[in-house]
């Protein structure tokens, strides 16, 4: 731009310069010219006038009188006869010069006219002008007086003008440059200005501000773009704070969040549901929803709402697994209130957990029922029984009040494995920080259960670690999951069988050390594919077993809320044929 205005400025004064000068050379030559015909058509009625008379009456005086008029005059004179013949000449014979008849000039003059003309002269190369008038006798036209002279000074004074003018050319080139040159910095260097700002400001660097404090068409323009760079700053800050406080709202929430358009389209999607999606891609905004979520339940839920334009909730397994159930609400995208949607906001919540509690809590009701079921059953048959039994015979009679107390007692144990498991999910339990000697504590175990090992012949032994101490905590709670375990080991390995407990210390770092309890048994071992429900309740491996063998099918669930009252661990590994061995680890203080 600045190299155009340079240029346009340089031309525009060069055109101006040589046009001027042009036009003053014009006027100038039209100028000379007219005075030089005027003098010489003075000069020429004046030689008429002189010589006529002599023409008239063919003297041969006119020579003499020619001669003496070239003396104080400068022009050249000619004077032809009617039929356009030289008679004089004052700078060539006459005698050898041609009919000037056909001469514009001489023409014009034998017509009775004054006449003129300009020619060039080859000879002298420069132009001549020429100017005749008749020489008049009476009314008739005896011939013509010619006057030329030489334009040597319209020459001189026009080249004279022409190098005046070249020079002012050239000092307009110069002038023009620095006026130029100046002119198109002061135009460009503030457009330039505007311009670099105004594409800092495009970029978002809205701190930019022109410097301009002129007061013309430039530095208005300038004051409009810096108030436009400062509205532009608060709009963009204001949005800014906005968007940070709609996100942090969004990425707060527990719930996923996801905006589509009508082509399904996401437009907003936050971390939540991200998450809950398993969505890895950082830039998702602008994709197709199936893209970034291949699952057609969640694809086919959105085509119908966008079909129906009604708004539903629905649930939809995330997975092949059916281990992630999420929970879809929907409601519309309106704009300013307007009648059309613009789209669909989503809102995800993973309702995995609440299902598995759901599903947990309604076997739990289903199996409680059944097995308060099953000894209330037994416990109301033999009473019927006894109301209409001959009890004259009394073994008998023993025998159903017998089993009438076997069933109280297994409700009695259900119960009261209900309460203590109950009381341990709700953490109801009170907070007992007592030490507990581990040794005594599993000698007191073996102790009661010993019994009960004793009918089937099971070797029960225990290897305690010298020195191993003691473990802060419940001591009941400690006890009864030793008590469950144990009991656990004994019930289901044949008879002359092993069951052993062994406890240790292992040290984890330099402020805390593990109490590892190990329980072990050479029984029927439990299949691979059992292991990870073990300790839900009310589950079996063998349903059937574990009843005729009086188990409530709660003792595990019970001692794995025990070790986590006490923030620890519980593992299991187990062979089938070969035996089990359940492994707690504990933290001491």
């Amino acid at each position: 731009m600045q190299r155009k205005i340079f240029f346009n400025i340089v031309v525009v004064l060069l055109l101006g310069v040589i046009i001027s000068g042009l036009l003053s050379a014009r006027i100038v030559k039209k100028n000379l010219l007219s005075d030089i015909e005027k003098s010489l058509t003075t000069e020429a009625a004046l030689v008429r006038e002189l010589l006529g008379e002599s023409l008239i009456n063919n003297s041969n005086d006119i020579g003499i009188y020619v001669g003496k008029i070239k003396q104080t005059a400068s022009s050249r004179i000619t004077i032809v006869d009617a039929m356009g013949n030289v008679i004089i000449d004052t700078d060539k014979e006459y005698s050898e010069m041609e009919n000037h008849a056909g001469r514009p000039e001489i023409a014009a003059a034998l017509k009775g006219e004054a006449g003129s003309s300009i020619r060039y002269s080859s000879t002298l190369s420069v132009d001549f002008i020429y100017v005749a008038q008749p020489i008049l006798k009476g009314s008739s036209i005896i011939g013509a007086v010619r006057l030329s002279k030489p334009l040597y000074e319209v020459k001189n004074m026009l080249n004279s003008l022409y190098i005046n003018v070249f020079i002012a050319v050239l000092i307009g080139i110069f002038v023009a440059s620095v006026l130029g040159y100046k002119m198109a910095m002061n135009i460009t260097k503030p457009v330039k200005e505007i311009t670099y700002t105004a594409s800092r400001i495009a970029k978002g660097q809205f701190d930019r501000r022109i410097n301009i404090t002129s007061r013309n068409e430039i530095g208005i323009l300038a004051d409009s773009i810096n108030d436009m760079a400062s509205k532009l700053r608060d709009t963009i800050t204001s949005l800014q704070d906005k968007n940070i406080k709609l996100e942090s709202i969004m990425s707060s929430m527990i719930n996923g969040i996801i905006a589509i358009d009508n082509s399904e389209k996401i437009l907003f999607i936050n971390h939540v549901a991200e998450s809950l999606l398993g969505i890895t891609d950082r830039e998702v905004t602008g994709k197709h929803i199936l893209q970034v979520v291949r699952n057609n339940s969640i694809d086919n839920y959105l085509k119908k709402i966008l079909m129906n334009k009604e708004f539903f909730s629905t649930e939809v397994n995330f997975d092949d697994s059916n281990e992630k159930i999420l929970k879809l609400y929907a409601n519309s995208i309106k704009q300013n209130g307007e009648n059309g949607i613009e789209g669909i906001i989503i809102t995800i919540q993973d309702v995995t957990e609440l299902r598995k509690l759901e599903r947990v809590r309604t076997e739990f009701i289903a199996n409680v029922s059944h097995e308060l079921k099953t000894p209330l059953t037994s416990i109301k048959g033999f009473t019927e029984t006894l109301k209409s039994f001959d009890f004259d015979d009394k073994q008998d009679a023993i025998r159903f009040l017998n089993i009438i107390e076997d069933e109280a007692d297994r409700l009695y144990r259900l119960i009261n494995d209900i309460l203590s498991l109950s009381e341990l999910e709700q953490k109801k339990t009170k907070t007992v920080r007592k030490k507990i000697d581990i040794e005594k504590a599993v000698v007191e175990v073996m102790s009661v259960l010993k019994s009960q090992s004793d009918k089937k012949n099971i070797e029960l032994s225990a290897k305690i670690q010298e020195g191993l101490g003691s473990i802060c905590g419940d001591g009941d709670k400690f006890k009864q999951m030793l008590i469950n375990l144990i009991d656990n080991a004994v019930k289901y390995t044949p008879e002359n069988g092993k069951v052993s407990i062994e406890a240790y210390k292992q040290s984890h770092n330099a402020d805390l050390d593990k109490l590892i309890i190990k329980v072990k048994d050479n029984g029927i071992g439990i299949p691979k594919q059992h292991i990870p429900r073990l300790f839900e309740r009310f589950y079996r491996v063998d349903k059937a077993r574990s009843r005729s063998i009086g188990g409530t099918g709660l003792g595990l669930a019970i001692v794995k809320h025990i070790v986590i009252l006490f923030n620890g661990e519980i593992e299991v590994t187990s062979e089938v044929g070969k035996g089990t061995e359940f492994r707690i680890i504990l933290p001491m203080e």
